[in-house]
This record gives C-alpha cells, structure tokens and sequence, in this order.
C-alpha cells in the first residue's frame, strides 16, 4: 500500500471515528433529555409575542433573576422565598446559536434595551434546588435538578403560523381586508391593476416583492400587528425567500373556476401559489416542527397598552392575531408517554408587558382587558384541560412614582430626557366607541431601562411580578 493511500485511509478511519464519536454524544444527550423529560424534570418553554412586546427583554431579565436569585425580589416563587434554591447554570442547546443573554446585560447597563431578535437562538438552564423537607423524621431532603430550555425567536415568525391552515386564494381573501384599511398606500394601487390571469415577467414580480417589503414595513409602523407573511418584516433583499416571490392578488376572489382552471401554467397566480407553498415547506412548517411541537408550556407576551394607545384599528389587529395564531398551538394534558413522544401545551400564561408605563390601580385593569382579547383561546384551551394564567408585567421596571399637583404619578426616563408620566383610566373589557374618543390624547412615551443598573456584577434588576409569572410556569415543579 503506498504512502498515499495509507494517508487517505487513515484520513478516512478519522472522520468515521469522528461521526461516531458525534453521534454516540448527540444519542447520549438525546437519551438523558429523554430521561428527564420522561421523569418530568425537563421543561420546555416557549416565550412568544409579536414585535415590540419585549420578548427579548423578558428572557434576559427571566435568566438574570434566577442567576441571581439571592438579590433578585422573587417573593412569589417559593423555592426561591423558602431558600431552596441552590444554583443555576446556562448552556446554549443542540443545534442552536446560544441566547445572547450576556448581551442583553450590557445593553441595560448602558441604559439601552437589548437589540430585538433576528435569529432563532435558545439556552438551557439547570435550575438546582433543595427538595422538600421530608415527611419521615430525621431523613434529610434530596437534593433536585429542573433543566429548562428556553426557544427564543423573532415574534414575525409566529405570525406565519396561521398560513398553515390557508391556502393561497385564503391569503389573498384575507389580504383583501389588509388592502381596505390601507386603501391609500400606492403599493394597493400597484396590486389592483394586476391580472391574476396574466404572466408577468420574472422582473417584474422580483420588483412587486421588493415593494411588499416595503409595505409590510410601513404597516408595522402603523401600528398593526396581523403582518403576512411576518418573516419578510426584516429579511435582507437577497435572502434565500426572495427568490421564490409571491404577492398577493386580493382580486383573485372574484374569478370563477372556469376562468382559473383554463390560465396558463404561467399566469400569476399559479406562479404566486407554487412560490407560496415553496415558503411554507421551506420556512414555516420546519419552524413549526422544530419548535411548537416541542413546547410544555408557554408564555404570551401581549403589548396591550400599545394597542390601545394607538386606537381602535390596532386593537381590532391585535386581537384578529392573537386569535389565529393561538390556534396553531396543540393544547392538552401532558401524560407520562406524551412528554416523551409528543409534548402538548399543558399550561399558558398571558402576559400584558411594560405595565411599568401605568400606575399601579391601573395593573388589574390591564389584565382584565388581556384577559378578554384571549377570551375565545382561553375557553378552546379550558375545554382541553389546559391550566391558563393571566398576568401584567414589567420585566424590567424603569419607572418610580412622584406627586405632581395633588396626583399620583409615573416619572421615568425616556428619549425625550427625565419626565412626568400621564395616562387615562383603562377600561377592564374591550374598549366601546366612547372611550376610544376620550383617549385620543393619550400619548405613550417610550420609556429607557433604569440608570446605575450593575449588572454583571449580579445586582438586582427591578420588575414587575416577573416572579408571579416564574412560579405560574414553573412552580409546581420545584417538589
């Protein structure tokens, strides 16, 4: 045997070895997942909202408060009160660039929120606790191990979901509804004078895609939160989507059959369905796949005071997406067998975010009305012995309280500079006629994080019944 082919053998014997080495890891890691999950010691949580509800705030300030929990205010988790916490370690997940959690700390400590997310990332955290005290006298509790993971991914995704349950004449009848409200903006123009029927050159469709960009932009600027399809909301023009373009074509419902069925295998809308189906096979389903079929229990970010700051058309948004996307969740009792094979959904905590931005006999107000824009998912997951949570919250509380001419008030940062805090009272149910005329001065200011916030040193971060949400989702497990 030459030199040669002895080296490319022993190249060859290396790599085998390696792959081996790699998969016996990668069985033996699934195998203790497994273990643990199968022994109800391993969580997986999915932390959803649509853009702008701080979801990426929230996991940084979840993972910093039980990283620090001798510092952190977790009253409300009793591990946590009753010193039983021991520990908490993170590491990133298979297959998963690892939560930018230590960039998040830095962003805060430099009074900047942490940058929204862009990419699916995830960490797992090794919560170790002191058990219970036991029930036979002198024996001495045990010491336990709770592993959760944390999936965190752009909120635009979520908002691809409810595409699964439609095929595309569904989306062009639904964009039809989008169209009447923007009825103004030129890219509606450029979408009435199509002709479904029609080719249209390769060009010219790439062009109409690129302007979608652009009006799925400015229809999150306005306010609306039922964005399809919501990944194209921050992909960069020569991205893998891009090119298999697809527009819709609202005038689609008003062909018949006959007429669809004798266009050319050319014609625009076939060209639109084909490319549309390719987005779903490719992006939507696989995110599904991966990522909520996964998931035991799930938290809902839901910037409600936003919405309702910016009228009546965003709530009426707001809610149409709530409900479409919470139907893609599979609800259900997690048995023994099924947290192996196939978790379900067996609890659901929704969450009003930034209730740092109103006073505090306001907070109940604000989770009365999230509660009713969840009412319909709320009673289809009750029906299925689904455990469901409603709570407000500030995962970072950067707002104190002061007295400005005989009245309570807020005063915080914003962009503007230190200021004063003003809010109408909120209703408790969705809003009638007359409160949205009433509330038409009402101007939300953006608030900044805290000063003086040391974080990488494990000093406390401020919040707002982050804790309540923690042993909402997790408390039962700490036994």
């Amino acid at each position: 045997m030459t030199h040669v082919r002895k080296q490319a053998l022993k190249e060859t014997l290396k790599r085998t070895g390696n792959k081996a080495r790699d998969l016996a890891s990668s069985t033996s890691d699934a195998v203790a997942a497994g273990v643990d999950r199968l022994l109800d010691k391993r969580i997986c949580l999915g932390v959803t909202g649509f853009s702008g509800s701080g979801k990426t705030t929230l996991i940084t300030s979840l993972i910093h408060q039980l990283r620090y929990y001798p510092d952190a205010a977790l009253t409300a988790l009793p591990p946590a009160l009753q010193d039983r916490l021991l520990g908490v370690e993170i590491s990133p997940l298979k297959d998963l660039p690892l939560f930018p959690y230590q960039d998040g700390v830095n962003a805060l400590n430099r009074e900047a929120w942490p940058s929204a997310t862009r990419q699916e990332s995830g960490c797992l955290l090794e919560i170790k606790y002191r058990a219970r005290s036991h029930l036979i006298p002198g024996k001495k509790p045990g010491i336990g191990h709770l592993y959760l993971e944390i999936h965190d991914y752009p909120g635009e995704w979520l908002l691809d979901l409810p595409l699964l349950n439609m095929t595309y004449e569904d989306w062009c009848q639904q964009s039809r509804k989008l169209a009447a409200t923007l009825s103004d903006d030129p890219f509606i123009d450029l979408l009435k004078a199509l002709d479904p029927l029609e080719p249209l050159s390769e060009w010219t469709l790439s062009s109409l895609w690129q302007q979608q960009l652009e009006f799925l932009r400015r229809c999150q600027q306005k306010g609306l939160t039922m964005i399809q399809p919501g990944r194209l909301l921050h992909i960069a023009p020569d991205s893998p989507e891009s090119g298999f373009p697809f527009i819709p074509l609202p005038q689609l419902a008003a062909l018949s059959e006959e007429e669809k069925s004798g266009a050319p295998d050319n014609a625009l809308f076939r060209v639109c369905d084909k490319h549309y189906q390719h987005y779903l096979n490719e992006w939507v389903k696989p995110f599904y796949k991966n990522t909520f079929q996964r998931i035991d229990r799930q938290l809902v970010l839901v910037d409600v005071l936003r919405s309702l700051n910016q009228g009546q058309e965003a709530m009426e948004n707001l809610k149409l997406s709530l409900t479409q996307v919470l139907q893609n969740f599979e609800y259900g009792t997690n048995n023994m067998i099924r947290r192996l094979i196939q978790p379900r959904i067996g609890r659901i905590v929704f969450a009003a975010s930034k209730i740092d931005q109103v006073l505090p006999d306001q907070h109940e107000q604000v989770r009365s009305l999230t509660a009713s824009l969840v009412r319909e998912s709320q009673r289809q997951a009750t029906f299925k012995e689904v455990d469901i949570r409603c709570e407000a919250i500030a995962s970072v509380r950067s707002t104190t309280y002061a007295d400005h001419q005989g009245q309570k008030v807020l005063k915080g940062n914003t962009e503007d500079g230190p200021g004063l805090l003003l809010h109408p009272p909120l209703p408790e149910q969705y809003p009638d006629n007359e409160y949205w005329q009433n509330c038409k001065q009402w101007q939300l200011r953006n608030l900044l994080p805290p000063a003086g916030l040391k974080l990488n040193n494990g000093s406390r971060l401020p919040h707002i019944r982050l804790d309540s949400v923690l042993n909402d989702l997790l408390g039962d497990k700490f036994q």
